[in-house]
Parts: structure tokens; sequence; C-alpha cells
């Protein structure tokens, strides 16, 4: 790192990005949706309606819809139609999803279409993951649908410093390009902070949840979170590596698929998973990310 580039804290860079203005604001018409999907009575009208007013998303939502698994015998012909084919449940994600990808900028180092393909991976497996850890009544305050938009998003912290540190940044990608495991270490070493941290200073401007807040801050490195605060971290953690497991690198660390890193193994013992439930699945989300359709948003992506 050269003495012209001092290293950066949280608070640094939030006032990086509110000086630079290049954190967008949220949208607000997903803080409409999540308040009216609140209500038992709400109908797929009033959805339509509210995500019509969004031009992006709405848009984003009928192309999947009509290139996915969600085809019929003919296309959907109007929002509202979209909605009924995918249920108030997904189209929510589906929402957040289209979002999340338009709100970062195109950036300098990494490939956006390989990251948003990992991403969608991650966010597959920590849904499922979650879903594995309710079956087997194992005590957790999140969610699946919490989960997937978590493993959406936990990775976005390395858009913000590939634009606010470019010189350091593009060092550390040479220096974990093959190891991802290491890419938080080299980051906290050459910046300061972490993809992690500087996620997390992302959701926490946009007025998320605490504790998704403390999640995606310490998902490279859950040991360090206080007990109570550590499995979903632990179940990001362990997405991510999932994803690299079925070779879908985030662009910036190109990792070994099939390989379980000693650091992902001590996580799934910690939240009570072996080796063996981890590689079924993966074979399980595998099958779902052909599937469901998710991977066609990130392939709208340049390469």
């Amino acid at each position: 790192m050269t003495a012209s580039a001092p290293k950066k804290s949280a608070k640094d860079l939030q006032k990086w990005l509110e000086t630079h203005r290049l954190l967008p604001s949220f949208p607000s018409v997903l803080g409409r949706l999540d308040s009216l999907l609140t209500d038992p009575t709400v109908t797929i009208e009033q959805v339509a309606d509210l995500l019509s007013t969004d031009i992006g998303v709405s848009a984003r939502l009928m192309k999947t819809v009509n290139t996915g698994r969600y085809v019929m015998h003919a296309p959907a012909a109007s929002i509202t139609e979209a909605i009924s084919r995918l249920g108030l449940k997904e189209v929510r994600l589906l929402a957040y999803a289209a979002s999340f990808m338009s709100l970062m900028s195109a950036p300098n180092h990494f490939s956006p279409r390989q990251f948003w393909r990992s991403a969608f991976v991650s966010a597959v497996s920590a849904r499922e993951l979650t879903l594995l850890l309710q079956s087997k009544e194992i005590e957790i305050t999140f969610d699946a649908a919490a989960a997937f938009l978590l493993g959406l998003c936990h990775d976005m912290g390395i858009f913000v410093l590939d634009a606010c540190c470019p010189e350091e940044f593009q060092l550390v990608t040479r220096q974990a390009r093959e190891n991802p495991s290491a890419l938080a270490r080299h980051e906290q070493q050459e910046m300061g902070l972490n993809h992690g941290v500087a996620g997390a200073v992302m959701l926490q401007m946009w007025h998320f949840p605490d504790d998704w807040v403390i999640a995606v801050a310490g998902h490279s490195f859950p040991a360090r979170l206080p007990k109570d605060k550590q499995v979903l971290s632990d179940v990001l953690l362990i997405a991510e590596s999932m994803a690299f497991y079925l070779g879908y690198n985030n662009g910036v660390c190109a990792g070994t698929p099939n390989v379980l890193h000693e650091l992902t193994l001590q996580r799934l013992q910690q939240i009570g998973l072996s080796s063996g439930e981890f590689e079924l699945l993966s074979v399980r989300v595998r099958a779902l990310i052909d599937s469901e359709g998710w991977l066609g948003l990130a392939d709208e992506m340049p390469h």
C-alpha cells in the first residue's frame, strides 16, 4: 500500500460515499412493497399497480417470467399475469434482485456478470441452508427469504471498494485471485476494511435491520462476532463457499471448484452440519439454479 493512500474505516467509507454521492437511494417502491405484503388481504392487482410505478423492476419481472420456468402455453401479457405466475413471495425476491443489480455502477476490475451469477447461486444456497437448519429444528432468528436476499447482496461491498480504492483493490484482486478465503484479509491489509464491512455500511445507510448489517459485516470471519450473531454470518459464508464449490466465482477470485476450505468445514461444524450434508445440498442447489431461472438475470449484465 502506498503512503498516499491511508487506510479507511467504516466511518471514512460512509463519508466518502456521501461526498461522492455514489450510493444511490434505495428504491422507495421496495419499502412500499414490503408494507403492502404484510397485509394478509393484499391482492395481486394492488401489487401490480405498485410495481408498475418502477419501470426497471417491472421490466425485469416481465422478462424473467417470459424466459424462465414460469412460461406456460404463452408469455405473460401483463405485469398482473406475471405476478400471478410468480406468486407474491417470489415477486418480492425478484423485485429486490432487480433493484440490487440496477443500483450498482459498472466496476473497474471485475466482471459484473460473473459477480451476479455467483451472487444468485449464493442466494439460493443461503435459502436452502436456512430451510435445512429449520428442518433440523436448529434455532435461528431469520427466515429463508431474508437469507436469500442477504446471500444476494452480501458481497456488494466489492463494488464500493473497487470504486473508492481502485489501485489498492486491483492489487488485492491479484493477491487473492486463487484464494477466495484470503480476499477479506488482503482487503483489510491494503485498505483498512474488507468488502463485508463495506457492504454493511451500504445496508446501514439504506436502513436495513441491524442483524442483517452485522451478518454482512462479519460474513468472512463469523467467529469474531458475538455468539448470538454468528449463525446468519455462517450461512452467508457457507453459501458463498458453495457458489465457489459449484464453479461460480465472483469475478474477483477464481477459486477452485469441488474444494471445501478449512474455514467452511469449521463453520459447518459450528452450526451442526456435516461435509456430507454440504455435498448433498450442493447437488440440490445445482439443480435449483438450473430450474429456477435466476441466472438469466445475471446474464443480462456485461461480461
